[in-house]
């Protein structure tokens, strides 16, 4: 009777344990950044203006442009940006952000952090903010299917999660397949969601622009991937220990 209690804690510590280690390959890959990096910002910037002065629309971006260039103060409003700009974001907080996205269809300064201490700084912002719109516009249709996508896989991937979990709690089998395949879409689509807006951003606003996923995704990743080779492991021996069983009792009979 003692060595069958003390059998029953030792599974319920198992499954405490292994709950964890879901939770926070859970929590690692959905809270890691991703980073989204510029680099040389100031020549970016000063070609943005540049390419704004040499239009001949009468919008305030080309007008306000051409007045900088003209006034020779282009140089002087450029240095006031730093030379690289970076933000982070979550997979939860890009969850939100999408959501503005589809619902505005477009993008807001404070959704990229650009800096706004003064006038200045301001209208750099407004260009660069203007430019990158304009550039989500003409991938409107494409990039409506991919947020949408994104969104629901959030979801899912939860959901598979907390099957797992489940699963592991009524110690059914293969209780390690939703959380392997929750893992791998969470991870996955981080990998291919930085190259291709890394691919997107270089070929369509400026090459030194590049987004990159964390080791705080890789380590969610490698601890589903640990997790689920303990779990198969365990369905292997129990399926080994049933099999063993069978064949005591056809021999006993």
């Amino acid at each position: 009777m003692k060595k069958f209690q003390q059998k029953k804690w030792q599974q319920i510590l198992r499954k405490c344990l292994c709950s964890l280690v879901a939770l926070a390959s859970l929590v690692a890959l959905l809270s890691s950044p991703i980073t989204f990096k510029m680099s040389d910002a100031k020549d970016y910037a000063s070609s943005l203006i540049d390419q704004f002065a040499s239009q001949n629309d009468d919008s305030a971006m080309t007008i306000a442009a051409k007045a900088a260039v003209e006034s020779g103060l282009k140089e002087d409003l450029v240095d006031q940006l730093p030379n690289q700009v970076v933000i982070k974001e979550s997979y939860l907080s890009l969850y939100r952000l999408v959501s503005r996205y589809r619902q505005d269809k477009r993008l807001q300064a404070s959704d990229l952090n650009l800096p706004t201490k003064n006038k200045v700084q301001v209208f750099l912002g407004d260009l660069i903010l203007y430019l990158v719109n304009s550039e989500l516009k003409v991938h409107e249709g494409e990039l409506q299917q991919i947020t949408q996508i994104y969104q629901l896989s959030l979801w899912i991937i939860c959901f598979l999660y907390l099957l797992g979990v489940a699963l592991l709690i009524f110690d059914r089998y293969l209780a390690w397949l939703p959380l392997l395949l929750g893992a791998v879409g969470a991870f996955g689509f981080q990998v291919f969601m930085t190259h291709f807006m890394s691919q997107t951003v270089q070929e369509e606003l400026y090459s030194k622009m590049y987004f990159t996923y964390s080791w705080g995704s890789r380590l969610g990743f490698i601890l589903a991937l640990l997790l689920a080779a303990y779990m198969i492991y365990g369905d292997v021996g129990r399926l080994r220990k049933k099999r063993q069983e069978r064949l005591e009792k056809k021999k006993n009979a």
